[in-house]
């Protein structure tokens, strides 16, 4: 009979990278990445006010430890660190909060992994989660992260990972009171350069200074 044999019509499909693969490839990235540039958009639910609210802003991040996230909306907002020191300046209210940048804040960050050392197995025991959006979607996956020593606040970090540049798309972090904060990035740019003083802050003339109490 005419047309084409059988065969022909069979087409291979590649095999789903398992999780192991796909932490080692972000892993990868990750340590390629010497800064990076996003726009992102957050997300943060909390369930014991049974509210959402949403901002977006850029992100900045520099390795080893420098991050900034300068919001945009719904007001000018500014948080940030050069590894050192961590400033949170609102210019509406006038004043900047100024205290050390510790390691327990910086765990409790969304992509805080990528200022590290990029080793999640280290921090993490690492699954990959599948809904339906992901079924649909061959080009992402979802890695479900818990952490391996009690962490103050956060119970589960999700990372989204494109599987075409294995970079993460977008993070969810859990907290112990059941609230969740999402950030989706978009634009993002991996090493584009950053300055040192992208991450230095000098407050404005007439803002007030606040630091935390001693111990």
């Amino acid at each position: 009979q005419g047309g084409r044999p059988s065969w022909a019509i069979i087409r291979a499909t590649p095999a789903a990278a398992t999780v192991d693969e796909v932490v080692d490839r972000v892993q990868a990235t990750c340590a390629r990445t010497q800064d990076l540039s996003a726009w992102f958009h957050q997300t943060v639910s909390y369930r014991s006010l049974g509210q959402v609210r949403e901002a977006q802003g850029v992100f900045l991040l520099k390795r080893p430890a420098k991050i900034r996230w300068e919001y945009q909306k719904p007001e000018p907002r500014l948080i940030m660190t050069d590894g050192n020191t961590l400033w949170d300046y609102s210019p509406i209210d006038k004043q900047v909060r100024v205290e050390a940048f510790g390691v327990d804040f910086a765990s409790k960050l969304p992509m805080s992994f990528l200022a590290g050392d990029c080793q999640l197995r280290r921090e993490f025991s690492i699954v990959t989660l599948e809904h339906a959006g992901t079924r649909t979607s061959p080009n992402t996956t979802i890695l479900d992260l818990k952490p391996l020593r009690d962490e103050v606040g956060v119970t589960r970090v999700l990372l989204e990972v494109n599987l075409q540049t294995y970079t993460v798309e977008r993070t969810t972090v859990f907290d112990a009171a059941g609230n969740t904060n999402v950030l989706a990035f978009a634009n993002l740019k991996l090493n584009p350069g950053l300055r040192d003083d992208q991450f230095q802050f000098t407050p404005p003339a007439g803002v007030t200074v606040v630091t935390p109490p001693r111990p």
